[in-house]
């Protein structure tokens, strides 16, 4: 037993950074985002959560050896978790910070609005027009993001902070990072919507220190209400850990007083190329969506959608054709439609041989997490504790059911099978079958947010397996 007995709080301070590195950025957010230290006796640590909810998540997840082994490395001696459900557990946000507040110095509190001079007018990027919710398609491949996204416009810095929304280039985070701005500034006229990219950011950093303004740049980021950043992976690319230390220190500070911070990137907080290993946790401890390349359907959907804000019509094998052609990113999609465009203007009428004779350097593909039917099932059952075969299988019980149906679910969201394969594997059901029971755990999602961070969890999961 260590000579010098810990609080709760100083331990469950000091384990928070440990425990992200063991369970998914969806469990701390939803399970986890509210729970607080009880009581620690030297054998025993009693952790309060919100709810009957986070308690069963925290269960089901197969979540509390990671949490005891966390505490144990802080307590430096074995540790009994007890877990309660309650309403009045602290925010996970003042909780996590605790630590680090110790070792440094008060961070700047946000300041009202008013307070800001007129030499202190944040270089700021525009928001694109055409970048709102209206013209974005929503469809399976960004389901959850698109949720997530609205989640926050309706209730700014206090559901969702930060969002980080992550993709390969091309997949729209940008268009929806956007969205949210337009958004909040129209239902939320008294909020200040700033938006950078990451090298702007970096740029001003420069310029600030170079003019001996570092206060004066703090102030200013410090204290708006909503915080858009682009392209975050260049931050330690552009000018290094000082840039990283900068960034840490303005998104803890944004986040500890409910200011909203939407984050886009090309990749997870994991393969983020930075060394600030606290910037990495406080990123990993806000809520992560990504967006997957869109299906054939979606890809047509999105096509329709450019083509009606350009105010142009092109024939459906037309759209088609680019569809096929360009798979797996928006953004040259919508390139390849813009040419298609000038070409209409220039010939009257577009034609299938035509299109094919503009489009003939386009094609787009990417690579990525191939998951296996039974992979995912297996996972399934044993997250719910069933056995595969009968998630599988022809039996037809109450407590299969919704088992059976986030499998389903997981299988069409993870993998390209089809749902004639997908019924094929499930006892050969017939896809309208397998269609149903999907459709049952997507309406849930957009009706429940505690269904939304269980599939996240669940793809978080498996992703890192």
């Amino acid at each position: 037993m260590s000579d010098t007995l810990l609080s709760a709080d100083e331990i469950w301070a000091a384990a928070l950074p440990l425990l992200i590195e063991q369970i998914s950025q969806a469990s701390i957010a939803m399970v986890l985002r509210n729970a607080s230290a009880v009581s620690y006796d030297g054998m025993t640590f009693v952790l309060a959560v919100n709810g009957d909810f986070p308690k069963r998540m925290l269960v089901e997840g197969f979540h509390l050896e990671a949490i005891a082994a966390c505490l144990e490395q802080v307590a430096k001696q074995p540790v009994q978790l007890q877990v309660e459900a309650s309403a009045d557990a602290a925010p996970l946000a003042a909780v996590g910070c605790a630590a680090e507040q110790v070792r440094q110095e008060s961070l700047p509190v946000a300041q009202p609005r008013s307070t800001r001079s007129s030499h202190e007018q944040l270089e700021t990027m525009p928001l694109n027009d055409r970048h709102t919710f209206d013209n974005f398609v929503m469809a399976d491949c960004n389901r959850f993001a698109f949720s997530a996204a609205q989640q926050v416009c309706r209730n700014p810095g206090r559901s969702y902070n930060p969002l980080l929304i992550h993709s390969k280039s091309g997949l729209g985070k940008t268009h929806l990072v956007q969205a949210i701005g337009h958004e909040i500034r129209s239902q939320h006229s008294n909020m200040e919507v700033v938006y950078v990219s990451a090298e702007n950011f970096v740029n001003q950093i420069i310029s600030a220190i170079r003019d001996n303004r570092t206060a004066e740049f703090r102030r200013r980021y410090r204290y708006v209400d909503v915080w858009l950043v682009d392209d975050i992976q260049f931050i330690a690319a552009l000018d290094g850990p000082a840039s990283e230390e900068e960034f840490f220190h303005t998104l803890n500070t944004l986040c500890i007083n409910d200011k909203q911070v939407v984050i886009a990137s090309d990749v997870p907080p994991r393969q983020l190329q930075i060394v600030n290993d606290r910037l990495r946790s406080r990123l990993e401890m806000g809520v992560l969506a990504d967006l997957r390349a869109p299906d054939l359907e979606t890809r047509i959907a999105i096509l329709e959608k450019m083509a009606e804000v350009e105010k142009t019509h092109l024939p459906p094998e037309v759209l088609e054709y680019l569809a096929k052609k360009v798979e797996n990113n928006i953004r040259v999609l919508g390139g390849a439609l813009l040419k298609l465009v000038a070409y209409t203007s220039l010939h009257g009428r577009l034609t299938l041989e035509l299109a094919e004779e503009a489009l003939d350097s386009y094609s787009s593909s990417t690579d990525g997490r191939q998951f296996s039917l039974a992979e995912i099932v297996t996972y399934v059952a044993k997250r719910f504790t069933q056995k595969a075969s009968d998630i599988t299988g022809p039996k037809r019980s109450k407590e299969l059911a919704w088992p059976r149906q986030v499998a389903i679910y997981l299988c069409r969201e993870l993998t390209d099978y089809s749902l004639g394969d997908i019924g094929h594997f499930f006892n050969d059901r017939d896809h309208s079958t397998i269609n149903y029971n999907y459709g049952v755990v997507r309406d849930r999602i957009g009706e429940d947010e505690q269904t939304l961070w269980l599939i996240n969890d669940m793809k978080a999961q498996l992703r890192d397996s």
